[in-house]
């Protein structure tokens, strides 16, 4: 505690603020906007922005950077993540719906989530049950609200208020809905056949790979969902994913820590975009995915600059997961 020190730097207004950029070596040719946009985003979240135009000279910018680039920079994103947050709806809904049927099918019980058996003894499926009993409990759904005044459940006399699966999925967070599928035991997954479901229903070869996948989908739909940068984010890397993509299309090189030897970058939006793909596809939707952010960097050519730091190859539009007919 003795190494800390106060916080002591004062509030700047926005003009100080561009005063403060101006004399880092931006270039701002219409100062009231932005002042605007400094004002109405605020500096904080603007300024994740401004990193990839800093050199390496502490505090200073690449010669030629301006404002406009970097704010165009920070509306690619913005439209990036409003589209991925309507993939990653689909994927979302999809998939509540379709492990439920599956669950309800396999165990012959609506209210399969209660039961303990079918999960690992760690304590995570009574706490997410627990969570789904204080929504369904608050809940004015119409849904809730009908079987809270008709009818009760003989399955579980813990939860005799809480309804069959199929309500109770829906009532779960993104969160919830992932821990629960990676909870399953061992031997039940074995049991209930859920390398099939994967497999069958949304085109994964295997539930552990699903599993995996769900926790990347979480991570990115958090940052779309809190309005967090996203483009070059480090994101957990999605296991099995290169066996799906294109050999023609070689994954960005990165090198790790001190080894010499370059490896896959897999921990970047490209390959978080290629299992979203890969879901999607499966979940019966025939749209690709890069006919639309090929279109965003049209509309945002600054991007572009930053294709190697998101993951992207440079012969990215080859790719066939991403395009029906691959363009030059």
């Amino acid at each position: 505690m003795d190494a800390l020190i106060p916080y002591t730097k004062p509030y700047q207004s926005a003009e100080q603020l561009c005063d403060k950029l101006i004399d880092e070596g931006m270039s701002i040719s219409d100062p009231d906007f932005a002042k605007l946009v400094l004002t109405r985003s605020s500096y904080y979240r603007f300024k994740a922005y401004l990193v990839p135009f800093r050199g390496s000279a502490p505090k200073q910018f690449l010669p030629g950077t301006t404002f406009d680039d970097c704010y165009e920079l920070y509306q690619f994103d913005s439209e990036l993540r409003r589209y991925l947050f309507g993939v990653i709806e689909q994927i979302e809904v999809g998939v509540r719906s379709l492990f439920d049927q599956w669950m309800t099918e396999q165990t012959g019980n609506p209210f399969w989530y209660l039961d303990s058996s079918l999960f690992a003894a760690n304590g995570d499926q009574i706490k997410t049950v627990s969570q789904v009993r204080d929504m369904f409990k608050n809940s004015k759904e119409e849904f809730a609200t009908h079987f809270k005044g008709k009818y009760f459940n003989e399955f579980c006399p813990f939860y005799r208020e809480l309804p069959p699966g199929w309500v109770a999925i829906e009532l779960m967070t993104f969160g919830n809905l992932a821990k629960l599928m990676s909870n399953l035991s061992s031997e039940q997954r074995t049991t209930l056949k859920m390398n099939r479901f994967s497999n069958k229903r949304l085109s994964v070869e295997k539930y552990q790979t699903l599993q995996n996948w769900m926790g990347v989908i979480h991570q990115v739909r958090n940052h779309c969902g809190h309005h967090n940068r996203l483009f070059n984010r480090n994101l957990s890397a999605p296991t099995a994913v290169q066996r799906m993509l294109s050999k023609d299309v070689s994954l960005v090189k990165t090198r790790p820590g001190p080894e010499k030897t370059e490896v896959d970058q897999v921990n970047r939006l490209y390959t978080a975009m290629a299992i979203l793909q890969k879901i999607n596809s499966g979940l019966g939707y025939k749209d690709k995915m890069g006919p639309v952010v090929s279109r965003l960097f049209e509309t945002y050519p600054v991007a572009t600059r930053f294709l190697a730091s998101m993951g992207f190859p440079s012969n990215w539009k080859e790719e066939p997961l991403f395009f029906d007919v691959c363009t030059p």
